[in-house]
């Protein structure tokens, strides 16, 4: 996917939590609007998920996507645990 930053297209960013540890984002991304920021936070999601089942585990990850004016505009959470019968 290439990215374009426009500096008329919005600005999102991603803070991230692990349940150990909180990132937030400082940079921001410009998409061309919202659904593009929410298919990369489910990408973000679904990477953060294939790293924590290598290691301890459950797991509650969650990233939030803000504006331009840092106000919060979605939340996507994957809750990580396996089960061994």
């Amino acid at each position: 996917m290439l990215l374009i930053t426009d500096p008329k297209m919005p600005l999102f960013f991603f803070d991230v939590q692990d349940g150990k540890s909180h990132s937030s984002d400082t940079e921001g991304t410009h998409y061309v609007g919202a659904l593009e920021a929410r298919a990369d936070a489910v990408r973000m999601l679904v990477a953060m998920a294939q790293d924590e089942a290598r290691g301890e585990l459950p797991s509650k990850l969650s990233v939030t996507v803000s504006d331009e004016s840092r106000r919060p505009v979605m939340e996507a959470n994957i809750d990580c645990t396996i089960k061994v019968f």
